[in-house]
């Protein structure tokens, strides 16, 4: 009997270990910066950031996804540092070095940036650079037009594959620049 009930106790235990081990996210950063640009411009002028978008791992991951977006008062003009099209104008999608951009609600809309990265191993890192400047309105003003707080992005997410189960993680915080007056 003694046997039967330490076999329990041990099988018991290995599951629960393995419940555990199979439901831990992988260990991994995602973060967001500004690498060059001013923090505080003048409405009505155009500026040129250049943001980074950092990710890292100390598992094995697979499927590497990262998605966020850029305002629509703003353009894209380079991915890691090559030239884009832009204004982007009827186009309403186009790729890069593994970056696909996506304009949404037609000329003046927010472009969605999917930055397909594939496989991660334990150790590495990868970086992305995306050049953005404000640009013409419709009303054919340059932005920022209104003094105050403006977001470069919304936020940035990745999504990835460790062992047999797909996460997302949290998105990052918007980074922000202040306009003011002259």
């Amino acid at each position: 009997m003694k046997k039967i009930v330490s076999f329990l106790i041990l099988t018991f235990c290995m599951l629960a270990l393995l419940s555990v081990g199979a439901s831990a996210q992988a260990d991994m950063g995602l973060g967001t910066g500004i690498f060059s640009g001013e923090l505080i411009v003048p409405i009505e002028t155009s500026y040129t950031w250049v943001i980074i978008i950092d990710i890292s791992t100390e598992d094995n991951l697979n499927g590497v996804v990262v998605q966020g977006g850029i305002g629509a008062d703003l353009v894209i003009t380079q991915v890691n540092g090559e030239f884009v099209d832009f204004p982007m104008g009827k186009k309403t999608s186009q790729s890069k070095d593994n970056v696909t951009l996506n304009k949404k609600g037609g000329n003046m809309g927010a472009t969605i940036v999917t930055w397909d990265i594939g496989d991660l191993n334990a150790g590495e890192s990868d970086t992305l650079y995306l050049t953005v400047q404000t640009w013409i309105n419709p009303q054919e003003k340059q932005e920022f037009t209104s003094v105050g707080i403006h977001e470069l992005d919304g936020g940035f997410s990745a999504t990835y594959w460790f062992g047999d189960i797909e996460y997302e993680t949290e998105e990052t915080i918007p980074l922000t620049v202040e306009a003011v007056e002259e």
